[in-house]
């Protein structure tokens, strides 16, 4: 029985390599893939476009740089990542009282991605994310189910577009 399951798996693994199957964010030194791409990236502060967000955007940012420049920020970037980000939210879930007892929040963030030399955009594109919360009667459980709602479209919106950057790099590169 185990004589089969390795068989299998062996199999599996064969099959997988014969396809072209490379992983996205491979960390090898002879051939980093878009990994050493992301790092060249200079990440700017996000652009909340409600003040009340700018918290928002700063964490975005870290979020950013977390994911695109995991060994701190290049010394000399080849690309610089511009991004805004706006925060909506509407009550839904109303009672017959009219009060809310439900809120739904959109995230949307547009992004562009420029050649350090010459500034030029050579990608760009907008990632969106909708959470939803609680409305309670507590002014402070509300406030906190909003922050959390936020931070987790930041974190959501952070990873797409890290994707997408990797996606590009893959396909620009042929790697």
């Amino acid at each position: 029985m185990s004589w089969s399951r390795r068989s299998a798996a062996l199999l599996l693994v064969a099959a997988v390599a014969a396809c072209g199957f490379r992983p996205l964010y491979r960390k090898n030194e002879a051939d980093p893939g878009v990994t050493a791409e992301l790092a060249q990236i200079k990440i700017l502060n996000v652009k909340a476009e409600l003040r009340k967000y700018d918290r928002a955007g700063q964490e975005m940012h870290n979020l950013l740089r977390e994911r695109l420049n995991p060994d701190g920020a290049p010394a000399r970037p080849l690309y610089i990542l511009e991004s805004q980000l706006k925060v909506t939210v509407a009550r839904t879930g109303i009672q017959i009282t009219e009060e809310a007892t439900r809120a739904r929040m959109t995230a949307k963030s547009t992004f562009a991605l420029r050649d350090a030399a010459t500034k030029a955009v050579i990608y760009h594109g907008s990632e969106q994310s909708v959470n939803s919360y609680n409305v309670a009667d507590s002014q402070f459980a509300t406030l906190s189910a909003e922050n959390d709602a936020v931070r987790r479209a930041v974190r959501e919106i952070s990873d797409a577009i890290r994707l997408r950057l990797a996606i590009y790099f893959e396909r620009e590169n042929g790697s």
